[in-house]
């Protein structure tokens, strides 16, 4: 639990800037959830990108999303791997 909030966290505040550069002016994230999967020795993240300009996912998504999250990862500091489970979805207009 207390990953997921730290990871939205850092998201919503120190990579605002590069989330909507990359996606749009209205783009955000929202982390459903983050769990450990001991057999992987791994986390795995839940993650939904909210985006208003959808002719910029077909640019970036899903490698810039996943190159902004191993970034927030790092600010965590847990050494630990993650798998990035990621989706879509627009914003109603």
């Amino acid at each position: 639990m207390r990953f997921k909030k730290f990871l939205q966290n850092i998201l919503d505040k120190q990579f605002k800037k590069d989330l909507t550069e990359y996606f749009g002016k209205n783009s955000y994230v929202k982390i459903s959830n983050v769990s450990f999967v001991r057999s992987k020795n791994s986390h795995l993240i839940n993650i939904t990108l909210f985006v208003d300009e959808p002719e910029k996912i077909e640019l970036l998504y899903p490698d810039g999303l996943e190159m902004l999250i191993h970034r927030a990862w790092k600010v965590i500091g847990d050494k630990k791997n993650i798998i990035i489970q990621s989706s879509f979805d627009l914003i109603p207009q």
